[in-house]
């Protein structure tokens, strides 16, 4: 991992991933509602879209280790909260607050990520794939940890993103006078706006699936809360397997025709676990969702990036502004269908991967 911030992002991704995993254990811990719960995580996916364009390319190191620091209190704060019982209407208030600082930290590290990863010309899309792969790889340990994790404590879900925002805060070199730039933020810049569509439909999608599994899970027979936590922990793990193996093998190598199948398979195997909501087939075609949208989303990207030349990485900040609130749309679209029954809200998450067809014609996906 020689980007700094990698031991973050897995950390970050391990706990995005738990607190999805667990949303109807932590609704019954915090006396909440499902649909209530999922819109608190989700409010953490807003404040990252807001956060992107204003502070994700600000060129200050003591910028980055400020958000690792509040990442770190942040984690905290949900572990005090998961420990000491408040009243429901406290517990909602501290959850809205905590999501909000967590998601404006976590937009700050991505973007920069993300604009280390671009700096080298001729392995761009490598490097770039494998910066998209550490918040994956932190979910898949996560989705695989989550249930025995949580079987022990509902904390312990928490305690490895206060670890990767340590590390990292350890790897990043205090900013001198030497190395510090004045430069204008790329991110405020007009985008390539057509290349943003893809990212939030896919990542709307994706949105809804998962803040949908778990209750999905909870209304079949025979399952309680930890029980649904623990397979939409492995199904979310499959997924990101999925994401991890696509970005090794196939991402560098697609083609138009390619991402059709991608986008296809994907709301295909979101409508069987929607019909046939077994652990066999949540956890196995998990896989397939994952891995459609890595691909989806990094060759947009990559391409995106590459065809606007000097304004690539304003670009890449509005891609991860508009993939995030495509993400946060996803979860409040997922929540409020939750409401009318989860298998409805997986249904809506297969539609909507569907819907990203149309706009496959808007990626190259040549390597350069």
């Amino acid at each position: 991992m020689d980007n700094p911030l990698a031991p973050a992002l897995i950390g970050h991704g391990f706990q995005q991933t738990a607190l999805i995993a667990m949303l109807p254990l932590i609704a019954t811990h915090l006396d909440l509602s499902h649909s209530t719960v999922g819109m608190a995580v989700a409010f953490g996916m807003v404040a990252a879209t807001l956060a992107i364009p204003l502070v994700g390319l600000a060129s200050s190191a003591s910028l980055i280790r400020l958000a690792l620091f509040a990442t770190i209190l942040c984690s905290f704060g949900l572990a005090a909260l998961f420990v000491q019982p408040v009243a429901p209407l406290v517990a909602l208030a501290a959850l809205l607050a905590l999501r909000f600082c967590q998601g404006v930290a976590a937009a700050t590290l991505l973007i920069h990520a993300q604009v280390a990863s671009l700096s080298d010309q001729n392995r761009s899309r490598d490097r770039l794939a494998r910066t998209q792969s550490f918040g994956g790889i932190g979910r898949a340990a996560s989705a695989a940890c989550v249930g025995p994790l949580a079987a022990v404590s509902i904390v312990l879900p928490v305690i490895p993103a206060i670890a990767g925002a340590i590390w990292s805060f350890t790897r990043i070199a205090p900013q001198t006078k030497a190395t510090r730039t004045e430069r204008q933020m790329p991110a405020l810049l007009p985008p390539d706006g057509q290349a943003l569509i893809l990212p939030f439909i896919v990542q709307t999608s994706l949105g809804i699936a998962h803040v949908s599994l778990a209750p999905l899970l909870v209304s079949q027979p025979g399952y309680d809360d930890l029980s649904a936590a623990t397979i939409a922990g492995l199904a979310l793990a499959a997924a990101n397997i999925g994401l991890l193996l696509a970005h090794r093998f196939l991402t560098a190598r697609l083609d138009r025709i390619g991402l059709r199948i991608a986008a296809i398979g994907g709301g295909a195997a979101l409508l069987t676990i929607a019909l046939l909501p077994t652990p066999t087939v949540v956890i196995g075609l998990s896989t397939c969702v994952g891995a459609a949208g890595a691909m989806l989303l990094t060759c947009n990207l990559h391409c995106a990036v590459t065809r606007v030349g000097e304004r690539g990485i304003g670009q890449a900040a509005w891609n991860a502004t508009v993939s995030t609130a495509g993400l946060a749309a996803g979860a409040f679209a997922g929540s409020a269908a939750l409401m009318a029954g989860p298998g409805i809200a997986i249904v809506l998450a297969a539609m909507t991967m569907i819907v990203a067809l149309p706009f496959l014609s808007l990626t190259r996906t040549s390597a350069p």
